[in-house]
Parts: C-alpha cells; structure tokens; sequence
C-alpha cells in the first residue's frame, strides 16, 4: 500500500475509478469460475467490500476517516459464509489531525491475476480434499 498524503477530490475520483474497475473485475471472475464451485455444491463470492468502522458503507464515504475498502473471495455453502482471502484496495485514517490515506499498489491487471490465482488455489484444494 502506497500512502496518499493528498486526499483530495482528484484523488477520490481516481479511487472511485479503481473500485469501479475491482468491481468489474469480480463480477467476471465470479461468472467465470461459478460452473466450477457449483460442481462442488458451493457458491464462489468475490465481491469489493467497502466498510466504514465495520459496518458497510458506499463510495460516497471514501475520504471519510476509517473507510476501507477491499476484495473479498469466499465460498458460501449450505446458507453459511466462509471467507477465504482479502485484498486492501483503500483506507482512509485520520493521523496527527488530518486524513492519511493508503492506496493499493498493484494495476487492475495484478488484481485480477491475484484473485484469479487465489480462487485457482482455492479450487485445487477443494479438489484435494
């Protein structure tokens, strides 16, 4: 994570952008590798998060003090969830009376790599078991 000492309207919409992107990104992995968890009578989530003190929130926050946002992959089976990995995207922390953000370092390319390897791996161990 890169940290942003500008949080600014310029840079919200740079973060806004990127969690568009994260978005698209696990909407098409989800569909992509769904058949395969389905075969397992498991449903695959990957899904952007976006929390504020832990509680769920919207991109109007972003530059809000303890908003954080991250890529979740999990599996939920017989209506329980069980999350399996995350990956920070942005925080925004309030440090010595001003906003401090922290911005993921990796390109949407990477991400999508990351999570993709991830849900591989996750696949390969259900199909060990």
């Amino acid at each position: 994570m890169k940290q942003i000492i500008q949080v600014n309207d310029e840079q919200k919409q740079k973060i806004i952008e990127l969690e568009k992107k994260c978005v698209a990104i696990c909407l098409a992995l989800e569909q992509k590798y769904q058949s395969e968890f389905k075969r397992l009578d498991q449903q695959l989530v990957i899904e952007l998060i976006r929390m504020k003190k832990g509680k769920p929130t919207t991109d109007s926050e972003i530059l809000e003090i303890d908003y954080e946002s991250f890529i979740e992959v999990g599996i939920e089976q017989d209506e329980e969830y069980y999350p399996n990995a995350y990956i920070p995207i942005w925080k925004c922390k309030g440090e010595w009376f001003q906003k401090i953000g922290y911005l993921t370092r990796r390109s949407t390319l990477q991400l999508e790599d990351m999570v993709s390897s991830i849900v591989k791996e996750m696949l390969s161990d259900k199909e060990g078991e």
